[in-house]
């Protein structure tokens, strides 16, 4: 499948500005960077119980939603693993025949158990360190996966600056990221937010606005004083840099890399340092959004010698896995990522041996984009497509461009509605393509059975697998409730 592979180069968390920060970063590490974290985990019980779950009374246990007619009575876990699955008689004689002590769960009105969620291709290491500074995204500064902002324009960039600038101390960088140019000037240039005008706001500290979308940057004069101070500012490549930024009045593509020399040596240091406590955030999050096994997109050595070392204190090991962005490689099981558009050719080249993951929610919040710049050759996140073609279908967040709710984006692909502007369509315009609506059981396969067959997840609720399950307080497939506003809980 190399016709597809181009599209992980535009990765935001693929940028050179990424890339640059983390050689810093690798000059600054040591073995024992992390030897004060302590991920706070309980420790392992002694006494080994046994887990059964009950639905005969209420609520509901979903053994997969491959069909509709897959519930169970009762299933049991102990230690993580999954034991039995089946009618409550059968389950508990089970259950009885071992030494472990037993914990009966009866499930209360309203509340189900479900296959939990598969992240694939998930930055969380870079995302951990971006976590260290603002999101000024269409999802706020605290990055909800609740709605988008409908307010998203200027003035709310404006704003943004203003109320983080009184929150930091003397000399410290402003750094912001996940701006997304496009929707906030329908693709026309940002001329408002070029360097003298962001000098005008006199905020009195060096500012660096980072895109999640496009490989650019908007700085103030005090930044690129602060990189000229550096010793990037003695080289030849400053002079390019600024000659560029005074053509353009932003900071292109090559010059990208210039940016992470405003972070002093002293800064680099506290990111390090602070990287497993917003790691093990991220991943909480995430767990709270039903959530069970994450795998982590790895762009180079430094970053998975870093994610080894956030992992060791956790018991969850087997809870991650791996994927290697910087090697292209075919398999049996060949697989497509971050996928958004795909022209009809190469959807005719999709079988059965093909998985692939769709980037779903960037359909519900770049809507202006797809309206108008629509190819007829083209077919914008193609769901249904994949599915005819026998291929298995994923559904992923593309984190940390989107956040870390699987829910959300399978209710997305049920709806295929823009989010974003909503002033700005008609009815008409504010379903895409809805021939490519996924019913509501193969979006959620989508997030579950597909998603942990895109990561390779080994014995995906198997009997005498790991168990992956989730507790939910409506049911997605009865409740009228958003699925985004479902609460979640990890067995």
């Amino acid at each position: 499948m190399h016709f597809l592979n181009p599209m992980l180069q535009n990765h935001p968390m693929e940028s050179a500005f990424i890339q640059t920060w983390l050689n810093r970063l690798a000059d600054k590490y040591s073995s024992n960077v992390f030897s004060n974290f302590s991920s706070g985990s309980a420790s392992a019980n002694t006494e080994m119980f046994i887990d059964v779950y009950d639905s005969r009374y209420e609520g509901a246990i979903y053994r997969d939603f491959l069909n509709s007619d897959s519930k169970v009575q009762a299933l049991s876990i102990c230690n993580g693993q999954l034991l039995n699955i089946g009618t409550f008689d059968v389950v508990y004689q089970d259950v009885k025949r071992r030494p472990n002590m037993l914990r009966v769960h009866s499930l209360q009105e309203g509340e189900v158990i479900t296959p939990s969620c598969v992240t694939v291709h998930s930055y969380l290491v870079e995302s951990a360190l971006c976590r260290g500074y603002a999101d000024v995204g269409l999802f706020g500064l605290c990055g909800s996966d609740k709605r988008v902002m409908h307010d998203y324009n200027l003035s709310y960039v404006f704003n943004t600056l203003d109320y983080l600038n009184s929150s930091l101390d003397k000399g410290d960088c402003l750094f912001c990221f996940g701006l997304d140019p496009y929707l906030l000037n329908w693709g026309k240039p940002l001329s408002a937010l070029n360097v003298s005008a962001l000098d005008e706001l006199a905020l009195s500290r060096p500012v660096c606005i980072v895109s999640n979308n496009f490989s650019m940057a908007f700085v103030n004069s005090a930044l690129l004083e602060k990189i000229k101070q550096s010793a990037i500012g003695r080289s030849p490549a400053f002079s390019g840099f600024i000659e560029s930024i005074k053509t353009l009045g932003y900071v292109d593509a090559e010059g990208m890399s210039i940016l992470p020399w405003a972070f002093s040596d002293k800064e680099l240091l506290g990111q390090l340092g602070t990287l497993p406590t917003t790691f093990d955030t991220i991943v909480n999050q995430g767990k709270k959004r039903g959530i069970s096994h994450f795998e982590v997109a790895l762009q180079s050595h430094f970053v998975e010698l870093l994610f080894d070392n956030l992992i060791q204190s956790t018991s969850d090991k087997h809870r991650f896995s791996t994927y290697h962005t910087y090697q292209t490689h075919i398999d049996d099981l060949a697989r497509v990522d971050h996928c958004e558009v795909m022209k009809i050719s190469q959807l005719e080249r999709l079988d059965e041996k093909v998985s692939v993951a769709i980037a779903i929610g960037r359909l519900a919040t770049c809507g202006y984009k797809w309206v108008h710049d629509y190819h007829y050759e083209e077919l914008f996140v193609p769901c249904n497509r994949i599915l005819h073609n026998g291929s298995n279908l994923c559904l992923h967040s593309d984190f940390p461009r989107e956040p870390l709710c699987p829910l959300r984006l399978a209710e997305i692909a049920t709806e295929r509605d823009i989010e974003a502007m909503p002033k700005n369509y008609s009815c008409d315009e504010r379903t895409l393509d809805p021939g490519q609506c996924l019913t509501r059981l193969k979006a959620l396969v989508a997030i579950t059975h597909g998603a942990a067959r895109h990561a390779k997840v080994a014995s995906f609720n198997e009997l005498g697998g790991a168990a992956h399950f989730m507790k939910l307080d409506h049911d997605p497939l009865i409740d009228n409730t958003r699925w985004r506003d479902i609460k979640a809980a990890l067995l």
